[in-house]
């Protein structure tokens, strides 16, 4: 586990993964969606695959998902979560991307500078991860797994109490946790040209859509591979938004080896 500190006095959460060996591999970060967190079910199963096929993987925890150190996997923070945006997001991707691709991480952990860095984003991570993915030569190669392309879901009731209250709240159904989110949060989403961010990414895409997905509409990520110059589409049939996938993990399941299947061909990885 890595903590990157932020000038704020907050800070990043990483687990990095990587195989045996001593040439330098080229970097993958995955990012997770919301309520989510990095060691969320499939995460740390799907990264250390990723990453045995000769990759160094690092999945992150924004700095305002709610979580803390020593209790990476529940939400004792709230009043963090309140003050999330998307924006703060893509900021905390990309200062991952800094530390691992400089010094001393680079070293530590085997990564291959030269390669720049590969993005893969579940859900509402892609709204960070597109804007970053077109605003930074970096980026090499982006992914997401049933990606949001239309961003603002907020009720009129929602709605009434952000004018009251400053904020409003969502229902975590895993946890039964009411949980607060702010004005800059909806102003932010209310800002973000996704389809334009999208139009700046050179880097090739891979979007993965899960076809009997309930949460995020299957037609957005269509959307998403539209936006996108240099995508491919890819439809998991049956596939729900985790692709099956429970937390606490209960193991693979057809859909999550498909995506893994398709993540793990088209990254980057070590040559033979």
């Amino acid at each position: 586990m890595l903590r990157l500190a932020c000038s704020d006095g907050l800070s990043v959460g990483l687990d990095v993964y990587r195989p045996g060996g001593e040439r330098p591999l080229p970097l993958t970060l995955i990012g997770h969606g919301f309520k989510g967190f990095r060691r969320w079910g499939m995460f740390p199963f799907l990264a250390e695959r990723l990453a045995a096929s000769g990759r160094v993987v690092a999945s992150v925890d924004y700095a305002l998902n709610g979580t803390a150190a020593g209790s990476e996997d529940e939400f004792t923070r709230l009043d963090l979560f309140e003050r999330q945006t998307v924006t703060r997001h893509a900021a905390d991707l990309a200062q991952a991307m800094d530390e691992l691709l400089g010094a001393p991480f680079a070293e530590e952990y085997g990564v291959d500078t030269t390669a720049g860095a590969a993005l893969v984003a579940h859900s509402m991570g892609a709204l960070a991860a597109v804007p970053l993915a077109g605003d930074d030569p970096r980026v090499c190669a982006l992914a997401t797994l049933n990606g949001v392309a239309s961003p603002v879901r907020v009720s009129a009731e929602q709605r009434a109490e952000l004018a009251a209250h400053g904020r409003y709240h969502v229902h975590n159904g895993r946890t039964g946790q009411q949980m607060p989110l702010g004005r800059d949060w909806l102003a932010d989403l209310e800002a973000l040209d996704l389809p334009a961010a999208a139009a700046r990414v050179s880097a090739p895409a891979l979007v993965i859509v899960g076809g009997a997905d309930t949460v995020v509409d299957p037609e957005q990520g269509r959307k998403l591979a539209e936006w996108l110059p240099e995508s491919r589409l890819e439809i998991v049939a049956g596939a729900d938004h985790v692709f099956g996938a429970r937390h606490p993990w209960a193991g693979w399941t057809p859909q999550l080896e498909r995506a893994a299947l398709l993540l793990d061909a088209f990254l980057p990885r070590l040559s033979a």
